[in-house]
């Protein structure tokens, strides 16, 4: 049985777990983020990301297009590039999600990202 295509092809944004420190000199500072894992059939779909700050702000606070991705150190990590600054956004607080949930990157739609008001109404049920 074939997977349906629609869940994957609308997912266009990857969410990646930053802890302030890093979020602020890297996301913001170099418009970039590295040491990502993304599954290789995602590479050529990912279209924008966004940042979820740990805590204590437990949010996504930011997002940026992405220019494009570069393999990065070990096998499988890569570096995604912005094409422009971060923007703000939300924030898009934790709320009720599933605890241990932004351990790792999560995918979602960039539709989803502008209109979602909590983190659980961006991943994939």
């Amino acid at each position: 049985a074939s997977v349906p295509q629609t869940k994957s092809a609308m997912l266009d944004t990857i969410i990646v777990p930053a802890q302030k420190e890093g979020f602020d000199r890297v996301f913001l500072g170099e418009q970039c983020w590295y040491a990502i894992r993304i599954s290789g059939g995602m590479l050529d779909k990912i279209k924008y990301i966004a940042g979820y700050q740990t805590q204590p702000i437990s949010a996504i606070t930011h997002y940026a297009p992405v220019s494009r991705i570069e393999p990065y150190g070990e096998e499988g990590k890569y570096k995604v590039v912005f094409s422009e600054r971060a923007k703000l956004i939300g924030p898009i607080p934790f709320a009720d999600a599933p605890q241990g949930i932004m351990q790792g990157p999560r995918y979602t739609s960039f539709s989803k990202l502008r209109s979602a008001k909590k983190l659980a109404e961006l991943l994939i049920k």
